[in-house]
């Protein structure tokens, strides 16, 4: 885990209803060096993230890339 610092979650495990799941990763490696992005913004903070930043890593959960995807489909659809 230590050459893999960039660890996204693309996957719906976790995402509700199933907000107890997370992915099966040795999480037990992860540390500060580490920045775990899930794709999933519902619930805010997910088991994958909670698990991580338990571990020491900086976490980000999907809203952002929500946002910026419906501001871009915005503009395309509208000009």
């Amino acid at each position: 885990m230590q050459q893999y610092l960039l660890i996204i979650n693309t996957s719906p495990v976790g995402q509700y209803p199933n907000i107890h799941d997370a992915p099966n990763l040795p999480y037990q490696y992860i540390g500060a060096k580490h920045h775990l992005f899930d794709l999933i913004y519902n619930p805010t903070e997910t088991k994958f993230l909670q698990l991580g930043r338990e571990q020491g890593a900086s976490t980000q959960n999907g809203q952002e890339m929500l946002v910026i995807q419906a501001e871009e489909s915005w503009r395309i659809w509208n000009s």
